[in-house]
């Protein structure tokens, strides 16, 4: 059940000036797409000129709710993810999408409008830190070992779970998203039906040397290579963090990372069934929205000192049908694998 949104509604978005569109042009890379009519480094040569042209064509998908498709088609290209991969294995490259130049101008404009939204409502997940200002992967690890290492201090063991969704930007559902961005966040009227238009009729090719194929239409997931993408991705894990919550968990996310943590002076059946109960709630939630835990890359580890590692308890643990071996190891702290978990 999702709760009726307290605060206003975002339905417009404001217009934008020629002044502040070229303040933003100048601070972007000036990188071009092979898509882009012209070279982005003529377009800022030239940018005195064509300013009042773009600042028309963003004002104007602003103010009708839509995107031309142009705007919304990419060409992705084949790279190797290591020089010393398989080239004939297609497993060895990672696909990267690139949009054109003014796709990301107008993107821009509406992140910021949105982000100054959320922030100015508190929308944003406070324990998220990817794609944040002032949030990192840096500010996520001293959170999440301040708090260990307060567990620790406090003479208890700590028990992580790491947790990892298998492709998760590439299978969000659009109808989950813009209901998520109506119903819970409160974006209305022509600001929903632009990231409907967003979302919708977007098109990507493949491009390899001098031979491309045939467009196809992307009917799920967020848009690789843009600027919005990663913010709509963790507006659409939003659910996660209240469902973390009811099970009184401590946890951290990063972008489809997440942590789960809790303290215990012993590992016992109490310990573990508030965690298996989570597990299967994040299993449950994860699966009705078309993401998949992935289990290989699921881990947990049991943290403390040598002493409570020593009388923890307990040599294994059973969380969501699997037995997690624990070792104990003569240094601080102990770890357990949890790869062959089916969650």
């Amino acid at each position: 059940h999702t709760p009726t949104p307290t605060h206003p509604p975002l339905h417009t978005f404001v217009s934008v000036s020629p002044s502040s569109v070229t303040k933003l042009i100048l601070s972007l890379k000036p990188t071009t797409c092979s898509l882009d009519p012209i070279p982005t480094p003529l377009l800022i040569s030239q940018l005195h000129l064509l300013a009042p042209h773009i600042t028309d064509i963003v004002n104007l998908s602003l103010s009708s709710g839509s995107i031309p498709i142009p705007l919304k088609t990419a060409t992705i290209t084949p790279t190797l993810k290591k020089s010393s991969l398989d080239a004939s294995q297609l497993s060895s490259y990672r696909p990267i999408s690139n949009l054109p130049f003014l796709s990301k101008v107008l993107e821009r404009i509406v992140a910021s409008q949105l982000r100054s939204f959320l922030s100015n409502h508190s929308l944003f997940e406070p324990l998220q830190s990817g794609f944040r200002a002032a949030n990192s992967t840096e500010t996520a690890l001293v959170k999440v070992t301040n708090d260990i290492l307060t567990i620790c201090d406090q003479g208890s063991l700590c028990l992580l779970v790491l947790l990892d969704l298998s492709a998760a930007f590439d299978t969000v559902d659009h109808a989950i998203l813009l209901h998520c961005l109506s119903s819970h966040l409160n974006l209305q009227g022509l600001v929903l039906e632009w990231f409907r238009s967003y979302l919708s009729q977007r098109l990507h090719f493949v491009s390899t040397n001098v031979f491309s194929s045939g467009p196809r239409t992307v009917t799920c997931g967020v848009p690789q290579g843009s600027v919005l993408g990663p913010l709509l991705f963790t507006l659409y894990m939003l659910p996660l963090g209240d469902i973390i919550r009811r099970h009184g968990l401590n946890f951290h996310m990063y972008a489809d990372d997440t942590q789960l943590y809790l303290s215990s002076s012993t590992l016992n059946s109490t310990t573990t069934d508030v965690l298996t109960a989570c597990l299967s709630d994040i299993e449950s939630w994860t699966r009705d929205n078309f993401l998949q835990l992935n289990v290989r890359k699921t881990e947990a580890l049991l943290i403390g000192s040598r002493q409570r590692l020593r009388t923890s308890g307990a040599d294994t643990i059973s969380i969501q049908g699997c037995t997690l071996h624990l070792s104990k190891p003569s240094g601080t702290s102990g770890f357990c694998s949890a790869l062959s978990c089916p969650f």
